[in-house]
């Protein structure tokens, strides 16, 4: 707790205290942690004399073959211009050369990749697990991550680029991938796993969209970042801390937020690893606002995941969105304000996602300790929802937010019920499936 409190009197701090006359320090955090140009290479294999070289990382292809698995990368442009990178693993060297049965695809939240997949390996991960069952794994990626940050027309210096929020991923972003995926698999449904914000772009896609629902054989939500009620005060605690932090950012030309970079990979692999003071410290930050479970944290890989999990990067814009719900405690589309959204809207306010267009058959897991999406906003989606099959809870009293992906026994807690669920849907075809 005493460090939660130095972490966040450490923000404050900064924040109220650029007042002051401290701009050359002010510019050269910034120009650290938020660089335009990344300054890392993504390689496919890394020998002995480059691991301690922090400029250096696997990109998806070589995390994954290293393995012994296959791999695949592949490329979708936006209706609007955005180069996405996504993932496939097309199977497992257990099953060699065996048909493979449906389709999954696999979505990452808020300030992740699809490398937080497959960053704990064969046995571990959920993207393995489904491989060796005969699934075709599909993980997207969304624009502004580590993975997608081109455009037919800007860079990422033309301030239009990060001019999204998670509305633009789940209209446009998450429909191409999707299309992509069925097409190239010939195929006329999947199953959609989502994280966190990728429970979020599902539900904005079949809202808007109601075309896609006959798309998605199945949903199965983790987290899913809708309704807000319960969220812990140090995330209220940042939400009033926001437009500070924005008018800083945008001051100094900054759109975009927590980037993956050569900064972000030597303080987890400097400051976070298991002889440093200060990783009682990085783990505070990840406990932030997840929800503390110091048992199912591998602190001996926390350099591992903040050179390949999180932070990814996204826009400014995408987590001003998720702070208008949150201080409104409903599911809206942006704020532009009034002026605005008259033009955009025709009205003052921006109009509510309209979930009961929602009818793909949805499951939705939460945690008892998450206290970014608490089981208070779960169980109100779940209420708003009309085709909701299961609502289930995991049955660990300390699970969190992050521990969906990166708990030591994230197998056992979550994911061999997710992967039963999959099979007896497989099985019934729309029948019970608890």
């Amino acid at each position: 707790m005493k460090n939660l409190c130095f972490l966040l009197i450490t923000i404050i701090t900064f924040l109220e205290g650029r007042s002051q006359n401290i701009p050359f320090l002010e510019k050269e955090f910034l120009k650290l942690f938020f660089p335009k140009d990344p300054g890392l290479m993504r390689v496919r294999k890394l020998d002995r004399t480059e691991e301690m070289d922090y400029g250096k990382i696997l990109d998806f292809i070589g995390l994954v073959e290293q393995y012994g698995y296959p791999a695949e990368e592949h490329n979708v442009t936006t209706e609007d211009g955005y180069n996405l990178k996504i993932h496939r693993i097309p199977g497992s060297p257990l099953l060699g050369n065996k048909n493979k049965k449906e389709t999954v695809f696999i979505q990452h939240g808020l300030l992740a990749s699809s490398d937080s997949w497959v960053l704990q390996g064969p046995g571990k991960d959920l993207a393995y697990l489904l491989a060796d069952l005969g699934y075709d794994v599909w993980i997207g990626n969304v624009r502004g991550n580590s993975y997608c940050r081109s455009h037919m027309n800007m860079t990422v210096y033309d301030p239009k680029f990060w001019q999204y929020s998670f509305h633009e991923i789940g209209i446009k972003d998450l429909p191409a991938m999707l299309n992509y995926v069925l097409n190239y698999t010939k195929q006329k449904d999947l199953y959609y796993i989502g994280h966190s914000m990728g429970g979020t772009v599902l539900h904005v896609l079949l809202s808007s969209k109601p075309e896609y629902n006959r798309k998605i054989k199945m949903a199965i939500c983790l987290a899913p970042a809708i309704f807000w009620t319960g969220v812990s005060p140090v995330v209220n605690e940042f939400i009033n801390l926001f437009p500070t932090l924005k008018e800083v950012l945008h001051e100094n030309e900054i759109y975009d937020i927590f980037p993956r970079s050569l900064a972000t990979v030597m303080v987890g692999r400097l400051l976070c690893n298991d002889n440093a003071v200060t990783q009682s410290i990085c783990i505070a930050i990840l406990f932030l606002g997840a929800g503390p479970d110091p048992v199912q944290l591998n602190t001996t890989a926390l350099p591992y995941m903040m050179s390949y999990g999180v932070p990814a990067g996204t826009s400014v814009q995408a987590v001003e969105h998720f702070c208008q719900n949150i201080q409104i405690n409903d599911f809206r589309m942006y704020d532009y304000g009034v002026a605005e959204n008259y033009k955009r809207y025709k009205q003052k306010v921006p109009p509510n996602y309209d979930l009961k267009k929602i009818t793909a058959p949805m499951i939705l897991f939460y945690a008892e300790n998450d206290m970014l999406v608490p089981k208070e906003g779960l169980l109100e989606l779940s209420k708003r929802l009309p085709n909701v099959f299961l609502t289930e809870k995991v049955p660990y009293e300390l699970f969190n937010h992050i521990d969906y992906v990166v708990a030591i026994d994230v197998k056992t807690l979550l994911y061999d019920r997710v992967l039963d669920l999959i099979q007896k849907f497989d099985a019934n075809q729309n029948k019970s499936i608890k």
